[in-house]
C-alpha cells in the first residue's frame, strides 16, 4: 500500500472521530460559545489536518484491539489453526506475489475503515444526541433530530459492521487458499530442476 493510500485511509477514520469530539466538546460548552470566522478556520485548517490524522491512527489501533477481541479469533479460527499460521500465510503471500499482495492490502483498507466507522458512528449516535439535549440552543425539535440522527448513525454502524464482517471472512478464506497455493507452487519449482537432472 501506498504512503498516499494509507495518510487518505487514516484520515478518513480520522475524520469520524474528529466529528463525534466536536459535537461533545459542543454539548459541554454550547454552540455559542465557539466564535468562528474565516480567518479562524483558515488558520486552523492544517493543525485540524494533523490532529484528524493522528486521531485515525489511535482510533484504528482501539477498534483493532476491541474487534480481534470479540470477533476477528471466531472468523480466523474457521480457516486457521491459531494467529501464527495466519501471519505465515499472509507472509507468503506479500513476499511471492506482488499482485495477491496488492489485493490483500486494498481489502485490509477497506476493512480498516469499515472497523473503524462501525465505532465511530456509534459514538457518533451518543454524541450528536447529546448535543441536541445539551448544547444546542437552537433546534426546534431536539426529539426528531434525535429520532432521525440516531436512526441514520445506528444504520450506519450496523452497516459498517456487516461489510467488515463480509470483509474480514472473504480475506480469511483467500489468504488460505492463495497461502496454500503460492506455498505448493514454490515447492513444486524447487522440485522440478532436481527432477529434470
Amino acid at each position: 500500500m501506498s504512503t498516499t493510500n494509507l495518510f487518505v485511509e487514516l484520515l478518513v477514520i480520522g475524520l469520524g472521530v474528529f466529528v463525534w469530539l466536536m459535537l461533545l466538546a459542543l454539548a459541554i460548552i454550547g454552540v455559542d460559545q465557539l466564535a468562528l470566522n474565516d480567518k479562524v478556520l483558515f488558520a486552523s485548517a492544517l493543525p485540524v489536518l494533523a490532529f484528524t490524522y493522528v486521531l485515525g491512527i489511535v482510533w484504528d489501533r482501539i477498534a483493532d484491539k476491541l474487534f480481534d477481541r470479540i470477533w476477528s479469533d471466531g472468523l480466523r479460527r474457521m480457516h486457521f489453526q491459531d494467529k501464527s499460521s495466519y501471519y505465515d500465510a499472509r507472509r507468503i503471500i506479500l513476499t511471492r506475489s506482488p499482485a495477491l499482495s496488492a489485493l490483500l492490502e486494498y481489502g485490509r483498507s477497506r476493512l480498516r475503515i469499515c472497523r473503524a466507522w462501525t465505532l465511530n458512528a456509534l459514538m457518533m449516535c451518543i454524541a450528536l444526541n447529546a448535543f441536541l439535549f445539551g448544547g444546542a440552543n437552537n433546534v426546534a425539535d431536539p426529539g426528531l433530530a434525535s429520532a432521525i440522527g440516531s436512526s441514520v448513525t445506528l444504520a450506519l454502524a450496523l452497516g459498517s459492521w456487516f461489510a467488515w464482517n463480509n470483509l474480514s471472512q472473504a480475506e480469511y478464506r483467500k489468504v488460505s487458499e492463495q497461502g496454500k497455493y503460492l506455498a505448493q507452487l514454490s515447492e513444486t519449482e524447487q522440485v522440478t530442476p532436481t527432477a529434470g537432472r
